[in-house]
């Protein structure tokens, strides 16, 4: 163990503290990590902010763009409420057909894009139909939007946290489909446990209970007045379309797809410069920059084989790989339900790619264990920003744990079940 191990190993220790007890903001933790790896001398100052000139924040940019574009436009507006329009005054066909579509459009944009704009609308459906129950409606939808999130590379953050780490610690990436066959079986789980178990525990849970009522801000409220332009919207499905196909077809990187959708959604005038400066969630960008940058710290220092070295002899005790990998995904989902989904593939994908660094596994099928286990929990609103919103439908904290607890289950043996079976945990 050399110095300069054991003080990359305090920093990280002390950028975890910072992460779970927020004494000030993480994007400031992430960046305060970097500068620390710096002052120490533990690696140079373009290493430990190589984050912030990453290609995937170039991505995650230009798909919230993207996203944001399709806001201004009224595109995704135009989804949800022909959402609403299919689902004939029917609670389980609209979370089918609203959870779904969520679950489509997160795949591309951001899931917070995606439930802000099924939120008001489910408030409105709620409102002028006694046959919908709004909080009947809201978690199922909101969680529709996250399990598409984790579908492919950009759908949420996490997955593009966790391709940096593995990218800086193994020199793999992971592709934009790859995460899609399993995540597409585990939606398809949770759907099925959304329509037919999900349904009934929340009706029995909060009943009759009346939703809060929703306070709309003065934009939304403009949003719902105005209008779309008709041929902004034309020009705005087109660019979307035109986006995944290059995402499909690969001639150039998914960074430069992203640039050059963005840069199609301003010139287009489908979005504008101001907007984009509004509405853009910059304190997303400088995390994952950061958190890069204390990977590569890691790295540099020699943790990742600290740590590995350390943990590797639990192989060596007989106890089943697939238990190893279980332990990691089960304790991802644990504390993804109290710090955010990003800073939890932070605390513990390094552990696992050191294990597997060590022990020559495959770090794709630890990394995507991971990524689904901090993605996929909503025990509590704490779990992420996404569940948080849905707190407006009048939600109690107890709610959640109440409604979820099976899904856990359900979501753990899924991804225990079929995350190797598609990756193999060995080499």
């Amino acid at each position: 163990m050399t110095t300069t191990s054991i003080i990359s190993l305090a920093i990280l220790v002390v950028c975890i503290v910072l992460f779970i007890t927020r004494p000030i903001p993480n994007a400031a933790t992430a960046c305060l990590g970097c500068a620390l790896f710096v002052l120490t001398g533990v690696c140079s100052f373009d290493d430990a902010f190589s984050g912030f000139s990453n290609s995937i924040v170039v991505l995650v940019f230009g798909m919230m763009v993207v996203g944001i574009a399709m806001m201004d436009t009224g595109a995704a507006k135009l989804v949800g409420a022909k959402v609403s329009q299919l689902s004939a005054h029917n609670e389980r066909l609209f979370i089918f057909l609203a959870g779904t579509t969520s679950a489509l459009l997160s795949t591309f944009l951001s899931n917070t894009s995606v439930i802000a704009i099924f939120l008001p609308i489910i408030a409105s459906i709620a409102k002028s139909d006694k046959n919908m129950n709004r909080m009947n409606l809201t978690l199922p939808v909101t969680m529709g939007a996250m399990f598409g999130g984790v579908c492919t590379l950009v759908g949420s953050t996490p997955q593009l946290t966790a391709n940096g780490i593995l990218s800086e610690m193994c020199g793999q990436e992971l592709g934009m489909f790859d995460y899609t066959l399993p995540g597409a079986i585990i939606f398809v789980v949770y759907m099925l446990f959304a329509l037919f178990i999900g349904y009934p525990i929340g009706k029995k849970i909060w009943g009759n209970r009346e939703a809060a009522e929703i306070k709309e801000t003065e934009t939304s409220a403009a949003q719902t007045e105005e209008k779309p332009n008709k041929v902004k919207l034309i020009i705005m499905v087109l660019i979307f379309i035109l986006t995944i196909i290059f995402f499909i077809g690969g001639w150039i990187s998914t960074a430069m797809t992203a640039v050059m959708a963005a840069l199609l959604c301003v010139v287009t005038r489908c979005t504008t410069q101001k907007s984009i400066i509004k509405n853009m969630d910059w304190s997303v960008l400088i995390i994952l920059a950061g958190c890069l940058g204390i990977a590569s710290g890691i790295n540099k220092g020699g943790v990742g084989q600290l740590i590995g070295d350390a943990i590797s002899g639990i192989l060596d005790t007989g106890i089943p790989l697939i238990v190893i990998f279980a332990l990691f995904v089960f304790a991802t989902m644990l504390i993804s339900n109290f710090i955010t989904n990003s800073t939890a593939v932070v605390i513990m994908l390094p552990v696992a790619l050191s294990l597997c660094i060590a022990n020559h596994l495959n770090p794709v099928s630890f990394t995507l264990g991971i990524v689904f286990a901090a993605n996929l929990t909503f025990s509590t609103p704490l779990a992420n920003a996404q569940t948080g919103m849905t707190l407006v439908a009048g939600y109690k904290f107890s709610d959640y744990i109440k409604y979820t607890w099976i899904l856990d289950i359900l979501v753990l043996l899924s991804i225990i079940l079929f995350i190797p079976l598609f990756y193999p945990l060995a080499l």
